[in-house]
């Protein structure tokens, strides 16, 4: 493998602390699909399985389209590293809609681009640029199996392209491509103002950039949540939320995250949480602010990435229609 793709790779591990448990992720390919989308859900310390009831679903738990309502589209762009590089960022836009008599249906379509490299050749000489970067678009389909209880299914399909061909010292191309499924549910109990969600993420074939032989397993996860509204009246509303996500890839580990929402008026809401993973070092708070006005939300976060990486701020703007 030429050194060119094995710094695309390194800078995968470094998004890993960013992602996730970065022991685990550190053996996955497709660093895309574990970038999770929506500022909402970031500060509310990324605690959002159980509530997804916006695009987004299509990324959080594909059961929730099962209650979508109109249409509703949200979209994000925020820089991962901003202090290592300038040029590393991820966009994701998703829309969501109801259809009557079926359910939900969702599309999103995710993007990590890498920046610039400069290649060069076994003498160290400068032989051009290059970039790098990874697509997934997805389509989600959620339905009611029965009352109050939500089955919905994601199908995704990842290109991601390393390095090209002409700037490898191998003269081999550092790409791959696969496909990947989730499978998720949503329980609501109505009397109890709260629901109960279930994903399982990026079920599909392991992806491979030049030998076959050392191809990646996906990111595979599973991802348990609660949500709770204990107080509702027409000025205010509070939500409580919790997740925990388990690695399915060898030596995975726990991540739990934590949060909550206070809506004034259904105009503001504020939030602040907490994600406690271990492996990816990263221990601390989150917070967020948003805005709602006739169906169009502004939200902001700032969330905590590993120790070697400074706190980001992310945006993120939908509208319900």
């Amino acid at each position: 493998m030429s050194r060119f793709v094995a710094g695309c790779l390194g800078l995968l591990l470094i998004l890993g602390g960013y992602a996730g448990t970065a022991n685990a992720q550190a053996e996955a390919g497709a660093q895309s699909l574990l970038i999770a989308p929506g500022a909402r859900a970031d500060g509310m310390g990324r605690a959002f399985v159980a509530v997804a009831n916006d695009a987004n679903a299509v990324w959080w738990n594909p059961g929730a389209l099962a209650f979508t309502t109109g249409h509703d589209i949200s979209s994000m762009y925020a820089k991962l590293v901003p202090d290592l590089a300038n040029d590393v960022f991820f966009s994701y836009t998703a829309f969501a809609q109801h259809v009557e008599g079926w359910g939900g249906i969702g599309f999103s379509l995710g993007y990590l681009g890498y920046g610039e490299s400069i290649a060069t050749d076994n003498d160290g000489n400068e032989t051009g640029t290059f970039t790098s970067y990874e697509v997934a678009p997805t389509l989600a389909y959620g339905t009611e199996l029965m009352k109050n209880m939500g089955f919905g299914v994601a199908l995704k399909f990842v290109r991601v392209d390393l390095a090209p061909a002409d700037k490898t010292l191998d003269r081999a191309e550092g790409a791959g491509s696969t496909f990947a499924a989730d499978v998720g549910g949503l329980y609501k109990l109505p009397e109890l103002k709260s629901s109960i969600g279930l994903v399982i993420q990026n079920l599909g074939p392991n992806i491979s950039y030049i030998d076959a032989d050392q191809s990646d397993p996906l990111g595979r996860n599973a991802k348990l949540g609660v949500a709770v509204t204990p107080f509702e009246k027409e000025a205010y509303k509070v939500l409580l939320v919790a997740d925990v996500n388990r690695s399915l890839l060898p030596h995975g580990a726990w991540i739990e995250n934590a949060g909550g929402e206070f809506e004034f008026n259904r105009l503001v809401a504020l939030r602040a949480g907490y994600v406690y993973d271990p492996r990816g070092t990263i221990k601390d708070l989150t917070y967020g602010l948003g805005l709602n006005y006739r169906g169009i939300r502004i939200d902001y976060a700032s969330v905590p990435q590993s120790e070697f990486l400074n706190r980001v701020n992310r945006f993120s703007a939908s509208y319900h229609f």
